[in-house]
């Protein structure tokens, strides 16, 4: 549930369901067909909600006609988007099952990182992301394994490596780059 100005955005089921606060009564229906909604974000003062599904995340303009052709942009999966993050420069999702946040740009739905939550374990099971906190260029997930928990953080605030620029945007550039190569071989001093 969302509040923007008048209006009250419901996700439930496979609606979301637009309420004026000062008539109490429907304003709008976004209709997902076969697409039981798992998590919903909005940034209603763009006019976009992005809803996550059993294998993938639908970002729309709410604006718009409500149909799978008219989202603005799709982004698969590998199993149910139960975790999800939006602002005007990206969408982050998040699968538990695979141990990855996935990073996509807003306006085109390209694919700009993925990210782990952690190394596999020594038994070869992947970590799961349980949780997960977007701040501008940074961004918390904690997850587990068969060894533990733990909670991984990424700063890309001065990160040097920018992604290659989006099509037909040359001299534009993504907010979000390539991770970091870290060496485990060297010990750090303190």
């Amino acid at each position: 549930m969302k509040c923007h100005e008048s209006l009250c955005y419901i996700a439930a089921g496979a609606e979301v369901t637009a309420i004026d606060l000062r008539t109490m009564k429907k304003a709008s229906v976004l209709a997902l067909q076969n697409h039981r909604i798992l998590s919903c974000e909005m940034m209603p003062s763009e006019w976009l909600i992005c809803t996550g599904t059993k294998d993938r995340a639908l970002l729309w303009d709410i604006r718009k006609a409500q149909e799978l052709p008219n989202t603005v942009a799709e982004m698969q999966s590998s199993g149910p988007v139960t975790l999800l993050h939006l602002d005007q420069y990206k969408v982050v999702t998040g699968v538990p099952s695979d141990g990855q946040v996935h990073v996509w740009e807003t306006r085109t739905g390209h694919s700009l990182n993925t990210l782990g939550c952690g190394e596999p374990s020594r038994l070869g099971v992947r970590s799961r992301v349980s949780a997960m906190a977007v701040d501008g260029c940074r961004i918390a997930m904690a997850g587990s394994s068969p060894e533990g928990c733990m909670l991984h953080y990424r700063d890309f605030a001065t990160a040097s490596a920018p992604v290659v620029s989006l099509p037909g945007k040359e001299k534009e550039v993504s907010r979000f780059w390539r991770p970091q190569e870290f060496d485990d071989s060297e010990e750090e001093e303190y």
